[in-house]
């Protein structure tokens, strides 16, 4: 069946959309905290969403399944624009947490598919060379337990990598996380080995209405991956990824807008 152009462009994916640290717990099993995502969601079916759920700085209960509110909740995120990911600390690949790090990602693939998530989101991935190894043993170890032996990959240095074959390894890079205040633009390295494609950046203590011109160049401009900022804040030691953007629409339609 022929499709008009103008047709196939709102029936694809865009190219920039949304890595959101859902830290926060859903409390019940109507989820009350997640709705708005829920509605975010379904209401920007051509914005693709990466999310993380992270029950317990990790999956919790090892080797079990999900907490039963988590068990309620993660298939309401499910929709053909969303990867959920699972929360696994690394610990910048310090040796006595290599192990727990393997019982995360084991944890997670054992859960059953209706809440599996579609791959892991690690985070305090050190970035320097002498480590790459240890990573790309992790990745190994991961990416063939989801989604068919096809587990979407995350890495979280917060920064650009010292090596840039960090990249060859990982789907998605966190490059930069940072407070938005003190975030430069320009401190983001873009080319062949460091692809836009394949970068991510969240900022916390975010203002409340939409950053339009740092959308403008992250995503018109530069075309990361996927941009997120939170109204949430870090500042006095304050969990940053425990509340939703207090107008998460406006952000998500900003970005949808740029593209």
């Amino acid at each position: 069946m022929h499709i008009p152009a103008a047709l196939r462009a709102v029936a694809a994916t865009l190219s920039s959309g949304l890595l959101i640290p859902l830290y926060l717990d859903p409390l019940s099993t109507s989820c009350t905290p997640w709705v708005p995502l829920f509605d975010s969601i379904a209401a920007h079916p051509t914005v693709p969403f990466w999310i993380i759920i992270n029950p317990n700085s990790g999956p919790g209960n090892n080797g079990g399944q999900a907490p039963k509110v988590y068990q309620s909740c993660i298939p309401k995120l499910r929709a053909s624009n969303v990867v959920v990911l699972g929360y696994v600390h690394t610990s910048y690949a310090k040796a006595s947490r290599k192990a727990g790090v393997t019982q995360d990602v084991n944890t997670y693939a054992g859960w059953n598919t209706s809440y599996r998530p579609d791959g892991i989101f690690f985070d305090e991935v050190s970035g320097a060379q002498k480590d790459l190894a240890t990573y790309q043993g992790f990745v190994s170890q991961a990416r063939p337990l989801f989604r068919n032996g096809a587990g979407f990959i995350a890495l979280n240095p917060g920064t650009a990598p010292d090596d840039s074959d960090y990249y060859n390894i990982t789907d998605l890079l966190l490059s930069a996380e940072d407070i938005y205040a003190q975030f430069d633009p320009s401190s983001l390295q873009f080319g062949s080995a460091t692809p836009p494609s394949k970068q991510a950046i969240v900022l916390t203590d975010g203002p409340s209405t939409p950053p339009q011109s740092l959308i403008n160049q992250v995503v018109t401009q530069d075309h990361v991956k996927a941009f997120y900022v939170t109204t949430d804040t870090q500042v006095n030691g304050g969990n940053p990824y425990d509340n939703l953007p207090t107008d998460l629409e406006s952000y998500i339609a900003a970005i949808q807008a740029a593209q």
